[in-house]
């Protein structure tokens, strides 16, 4: 009897463990990273003791780095992303990543996914890649897609967008031997228009450059990365987790170059968070049932910019609203 019992105990513990495990609350984060030991750009700049301190932080702090494939998969199985997994990704194709990066992403044997933009690289640019390294770079990571001239895909037309996307793609394949899976936006500036443009273009996902993080809930075709350059304070960038929220859309919100609404849903139980709009700081909001419905008056004052909601318990999710 009394062996019985220590069974059942054996099996509840088991039990509660498997749960814990399934259901704990979890969320990844992919890092982008763009010109490396290249001091000319330092808003985009990593130089190489930097990254060995990241990719150190990293290792020291037991997060796991898997493949961008893996991430990917995760969100469109619906499925927990695990704690304390990062995805690594290069933007662009700078011929820097070659000279001062590469060596250092194998030295710790981390993957990787570069998206590259295949103009500069057909046409002979010096600071970017040539097609015989980014041959080399695909025995080691993933090439995928991040336009083909780099331009502002939201003052482009439907048809443009097309062709520029397009060009990439054939070209990633004439040189590679196969399509890219993947695809950024270039200068991390997208709306609703552009997404669902390239979206019909055969991409299994597509990513921004959002500060937040990865879950089952993430959108595939709308993934934050954080980027990484010499200023960026990791260890509080990591610390974000997803925040569900529907927002409402940039027409919504923004007047004559304004912002004059904010409305955005979250979890019932929130009740206080803090809000973001660039260039005006954090301020404190209340909530109702969820829901943030605010009238404001506020200068958008950047080409690009984001509004943030944050929750008390590190909670994040972000808006691009382009000006």
């Amino acid at each position: 009897m009394l062996f019985n019992n220590k069974l059942k105990v054996v099996a509840l513990l088991l039990l509660v463990l498997f749960l814990f495990s399934t259901n704990v609350a979890a969320d990844g984060h992919i890092l982008v990273f763009h010109r490396f030991a290249d001091a000319r750009y330092p808003s985009t700049n990593i130089t190489k003791k930097q990254l060995t301190n990241v990719f150190d932080y990293l290792e020291n702090n037991n997060y796991q780095v898997v493949k961008l494939e893996q991430m990917v998969n995760w969100v469109k199985n619906n499925q927990a992303v695990p704690d304390k997994t990062v995805a690594l990704t290069i933007d662009d194709g700078y011929r820097s990543f070659y000279d001062h990066g590469l060596d250092i992403f194998k030295s710790y044997d981390y993957p990787f996914t570069m998206f590259i933009n295949t103009k500069p690289i057909n046409q002979g640019y010096s600071d970017f890649l040539t097609w015989e390294q980014v041959k080399e770079i695909d025995n080691h990571g993933t090439i995928a897609s991040h336009g083909y001239d780099h331009p502002h895909l939201t003052t482009l037309s439907k048809s443009e967008i097309k062709e520029d996307v397009k060009q990439s793609i054939d070209d990633i394949e004439e040189n590679l031997g196969k399509k890219p899976d993947f695809f950024s936006y270039p200068y991390g500036e997208y709306n609703k228009y552009v997404k669902n443009t390239v979206r019909g273009l055969g991409f299994k996902a597509v990513f921004n450059q959002n500060l937040g993080a990865v879950a089952q809930e993430s959108d595939s075709y709308d993934i934050n990365r954080i980027a990484v350059s010499e200023a960026s304070e990791l260890d509080i960038k990591l610390a974000y987790d997803y925040l569900p929220a529907k927002w409402i859309s940039r027409d919504e919100m923004v007047t004559d170059g304004r912002v004059t609404r904010v409305k955005v849903e979250v979890a019932p139980e929130i009740e206080k968070a803090q809000l973001y709009v660039s260039g005006h700081g954090w301020r404190r909001v209340e909530l109702e049932q969820g829901t943030l419905d605010l009238e404001l008056d506020l200068e958008l004052k950047y080409s690009r910019n984001r509004i943030f909601l944050k929750t008390y318990d590190n909670k994040l999710s972000g808006k691009l609203i382009m000006k």
